[in-house]
């Protein structure tokens, strides 16, 4: 039992007090010439209407600032594309932990062939640290303003690329991966000028993430998503619904589906049941309308939610091909 809470759909405003030390600084030992920085971003309003906060401006209302770790290449003249790195619901410590050593060993391998890397905590900033300190504080749509803030915070630096910035992360990181790629939320927050040019969303929650049901998304933006068929906290037949209506609605998206893999497939250990995990696959859908408001249905609490728990990690080591050809396809061409 490895003891980690990947996913939790999260329902309040979280407080903007800044608490603790990252867990980044932990990861910063394998990046020895990164550095700490730190990103502007938001709380959104609370569930289940979240992006009206966005519509109506008033998220304004709640800044925060959000940690990164940032690491440009030894080599070579920038500016340099970049992968940003969004962690999972156990929070930025997973970036260092010994059984999840995928995102960092492929960060690795990339910033040797030229691909500026930036690790992003959005706990820490909302007096968070990790899913035992109640990360339910963060909402969902919190997560999306800081995809979009990050965008902003980056095409501010001449070191980087601004075309050729890519998107990554599981479970609750794969959400926020796949929400960049939705018109209407970029277009309240940022530039229409600015977008991701490659995401890689895994492990993703496509029911109850708030994504806008008929959705618009950005054509620039390369998609590739990855879901495991045996993952039992996220159902990956749901993904491959919604990916094929975003690429009814023209985005440009690849949706695969792996026999065998479970969530949190990257992981470099054995699948194992976890048992004390929620889930919540007795709730109602929660999805954004046109309109801007959720399903009148849409609810998460306890009257829906058990800790029956789920199956984690994969050691998938076939995925490290198929990640490394699409971020250098995508990024480096």
């Amino acid at each position: 039992m490895k003891k980690i809470l990947v996913f939790l759909i999260c329902l309040l405003i979280a407080s903007p007090a800044y608490a603790g030390t990252s867990p980044l600084f932990d990861l910063w030992r394998f990046f020895k010439e990164g550095k700490m920085v730190k990103i502007p971003s938001y709380n959104s309003g609370p569930f289940p209407n979240e992006f009206m906060s966005l519509k109506d401006g008033s998220y304004k209302n709640s800044p925060v600032k959000i940690d990164g770790l940032i690491v440009f290449p030894k080599k070579g003249e920038g500016p340099f594309p970049m992968l940003v790195f969004n962690h999972a619901s156990g929070g930025a410590w997973l970036f260092a932990n010994e059984w999840f050593k995928f995102d960092r060993q492929m960060g690795r391998q990339l910033l040797k062939k030229g691909i500026a890397l930036l690790f992003v905590d959005n706990f820490t900033g909302r007096s968070v640290v990790s899913a035992d300190e109640d990360q339910s504080q963060v909402s969902t749509y919190s997560f999306y303003i800081d995809a979009f803030m990050t965008l902003e915070y980056l095409s501010k630096d001449p070191r980087v690329n601004i075309k050729k910035v890519g998107i990554t992360g599981w479970s609750r990181g794969g959400m926020n991966s796949l929400a960049i790629a939705e018109t209407r939320i970029r277009d309240v927050l940022v530039s229409e000028d600015l977008y991701f040019a490659a995401s890689l969303p895994r492990s993703v929650e496509c029911r109850q993430s708030g994504f806008f049901r008929n959705p618009q998304p950005i054509k620039e933006t390369k998609i590739f998503m990855v879901n495991g068929k045996k993952d039992d906290a996220s159902h990956a037949h749901v993904c491959e619904e919604y990916g094929a209506k975003m690429k009814a609605a023209g985005a440009d998206i690849e949706v695969k589906t792996k026999s065998g893999w479970g969530h949190g497939f990257e992981a470099n250990y054995e699948p194992e049941f976890e048992k004390g995990q929620e889930v919540w696959h007795n709730c109602p859908d929660y999805y954004t309308e046109d309109d801007g408001m959720a399903n009148k249905d849409a609810k998460i609490d306890a009257s829906c939610t058990t800790n029956d728990g789920y199956t984690i990690g994969g050691n998938k080591a076939q995925f490290k091909g198929m990640f490394k050809k699409f971020f250098k396809k995508n990024l480096l061409n």
